[in-house]
Protein backbone atom coordinates (compact mmCIF):
# COMPACT_ATOMS: atom_id res chain seq x y z
CA UNK A 1 0.00 0.00 0.00
CA UNK A 2 1.20 3.62 -0.83
CA UNK A 3 2.12 5.98 2.45
CA UNK A 4 -0.93 7.21 4.35
CA UNK A 5 1.60 10.16 4.93
CA UNK A 6 1.80 13.18 2.74
CA UNK A 7 1.35 12.86 -1.13
CA UNK A 8 3.10 9.78 -2.66
CA UNK A 9 5.53 9.49 -5.41
CA UNK A 10 3.54 8.90 -8.44
CA UNK A 11 5.91 8.10 -10.50
CA UNK A 12 6.98 5.03 -8.45
CA UNK A 13 3.32 4.15 -8.46
CA UNK A 14 2.63 3.89 -12.08
CA UNK A 15 5.93 1.93 -12.51
CA UNK A 16 4.27 -1.25 -9.88
CA UNK A 17 1.03 -0.26 -8.79
CA UNK A 18 0.61 -4.10 -7.34
CA UNK A 19 3.43 -3.27 -4.71
CA UNK A 20 1.49 -0.29 -3.52
CA UNK A 21 -2.43 -1.34 -3.90
CA UNK A 22 -3.75 -4.41 -2.57
CA UNK A 23 -6.44 -3.59 -5.25
CA UNK A 24 -7.34 -1.36 -8.21
CA UNK A 25 -10.04 0.22 -6.57
CA UNK A 26 -7.69 1.59 -3.72
CA UNK A 27 -6.37 3.53 -6.25
CA UNK A 28 -9.67 5.37 -6.67
CA UNK A 29 -10.11 5.73 -3.16
CA UNK A 30 -6.94 7.09 -2.24
CA UNK A 31 -7.88 10.46 -1.44
CA UNK A 32 -4.02 11.72 -1.65
CA UNK A 33 -3.92 11.67 -5.46
CA UNK A 34 -5.60 13.71 -8.42
CA UNK A 35 -8.26 12.49 -11.00
CA UNK A 36 -5.03 12.30 -13.73
CA UNK A 37 -2.50 10.18 -11.37
CA UNK A 38 -5.51 7.61 -10.54
CA UNK A 39 -5.84 7.32 -14.11
CA UNK A 40 -2.57 7.03 -15.00
CA UNK A 41 -1.44 4.68 -12.41
CA UNK A 42 -4.66 2.45 -13.34
CA UNK A 43 -3.46 2.36 -17.18
CA UNK A 44 -0.47 1.13 -16.07
CA UNK A 45 -1.61 -1.00 -14.25
CA UNK A 46 -4.35 -2.09 -17.24
CA UNK A 47 -1.13 -2.50 -19.92
CA UNK A 48 0.74 -4.78 -17.17
CA UNK A 49 -2.61 -7.08 -16.89
CA UNK A 50 -3.00 -7.48 -20.36
CA UNK A 51 0.61 -8.75 -21.13
CA UNK A 52 -0.38 -11.04 -18.00
CA UNK A 53 -3.71 -11.97 -19.77
CA UNK A 54 -1.83 -12.54 -23.33
CA UNK A 55 1.19 -14.34 -21.61
CA UNK A 56 -1.35 -16.98 -20.32
CA UNK A 57 -3.15 -17.30 -22.92
CA UNK A 58 0.11 -18.59 -24.76
CA UNK A 59 0.48 -21.01 -21.59
CA UNK A 60 3.41 -18.83 -20.23
CA UNK A 61 2.07 -19.06 -16.73
CA UNK A 62 3.73 -17.94 -13.66
CA UNK A 63 2.67 -14.43 -13.00
CA UNK A 64 -0.03 -13.69 -10.51
CA UNK A 65 -3.73 -13.37 -12.06
CA UNK A 66 -3.93 -9.86 -13.65
CA UNK A 67 -6.99 -8.96 -12.64
CA UNK A 68 -7.94 -7.22 -15.37
CA UNK A 69 -11.58 -6.69 -15.27
CA UNK A 70 -10.95 -5.18 -12.16
CA UNK A 71 -8.93 -2.34 -13.15
CA UNK A 72 -11.04 -2.03 -15.87
CA UNK A 73 -14.00 -1.46 -13.45
CA UNK A 74 -11.83 1.22 -11.67
CA UNK A 75 -11.55 3.39 -14.28
CA UNK A 76 -14.79 2.98 -15.29
CA UNK A 77 -15.20 4.18 -11.45
CA UNK A 78 -13.16 7.45 -12.85
CA UNK A 79 -15.43 8.13 -15.42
Amino acid sequence: MAERTGKPDVETLIKDPTTHFRAPMDVVRDARLSQEDKRRILESWCRDAEQISEADNENMTGAPRPRLQEVKLALQELG
